[in-house]
């Protein structure tokens, strides 16, 4: 593909309504909850310079990492939801039902990060 057909496609996407809505919803939840989660572990782990991912609560599998993973954590999520709603962009002119399953995906994935982050949170506080 080239640039121009790029733009088209994302401009083509972007006059639908629901599809700008949605993609500007789930980016502003996404950036919300994770810079507020970002800040929240930031200050939790200063003092020891290091954080718990905690992956199961039954079999109590932890992992201590030290504070710089904390941008790996937070921001990879980001850039594959960003990644995500891009593509849905891009295939919303050729098949639309794909552009609308992205998005649902990109949503999707951005409700059960949050979620992560919550408890990231909360066991680390």
């Amino acid at each position: 593909m080239k640039w121009d057909e790029w733009r088209f496609n994302i401009r083509f996407a972007w006059e639908n309504r629901f599809l700008k809505f949605m993609s500007l919803l789930i980016l502003a939840t996404l950036l919300i909850n994770s810079t507020i989660s970002a800040v929240s572990l930031t200050r939790a782990g200063l003092s020891s310079g290091y954080i718990v991912s905690h992956y199961t609560v039954y079999l109590g599998i932890d992992q201590i990492l030290s504070l710089p993973w904390l941008a790996l954590i937070v921001g990879v999520p980001i850039v594959l939801i960003f990644g995500t709603i891009f593509f849905s962009f891009m295939l919303y002119r050729q098949d639309s039902i794909a552009g609308f399953a992205l998005l649902a995906l990109a949503g999707m994935s951005a409700l059960f990060w949050s979620w992560h982050l919550y408890h990231l949170v909360k066991i680390n506080i």
